[in-house]
């Protein structure tokens, strides 16, 4: 739901798509650049899925296919219109795309009207992952 209220950097606001990652590190990265700024306590528990897709439904995008800016934060309107094609007409179920936070590590989009996107499983439970504290760095008081 996050992602169609207030958009991502694939996607506009309106336009619902959820984001995954290729591994569970990657995964950590792009949760922890969107943290607020809090002391470690308060961080929110975190949980880790792993999920099943039907083979061959993903579309790799690698960056030498994209804008030199892409990674920019200030690209998110070009960015959120590039798959804007794909977002209305979801043909493949996914795009891979190449993490702005790793750049050699790719996030998967996956996109909720395709209709293959009911076939999609959870494997597992959904493991309570820790954040080790060395990886942040809390505000002072």
């Amino acid at each position: 739901m996050g992602a169609e209220i207030a958009g991502g950097r694939w996607n506009p606001a309106g336009i619902g798509i959820l984001y995954t990652a290729t591994s569970p590190a990657l995964a950590m990265l792009e949760t922890l650049v969107h943290f607020p700024r809090v002391h470690y306590d308060q961080l929110p528990r975190l949980r880790i899925f792993t999920l099943r897709i039907p083979d061959g439904e993903i579309r790799w995008i690698y960056p030498d296919l994209l804008p030199d800016q892409w990674a920019d934060p200030t690209a998110l309107p070009l960015t959120q219109t590039l798959f804007l094609e794909w977002l209305q007409n979801p043909v493949d179920m996914g795009l891979g795309v190449p993490s702005a936070v790793m750049d050699i590590s790719y996030n998967v989009l996956l996109h909720p009207r395709h209709p293959l996107y009911k076939d999609i499983s959870i494997v597992g439970n959904g493991d309570d992952i820790a954040l080790d504290q060395r990886l942040w760095n809390s505000p002072n008081p």
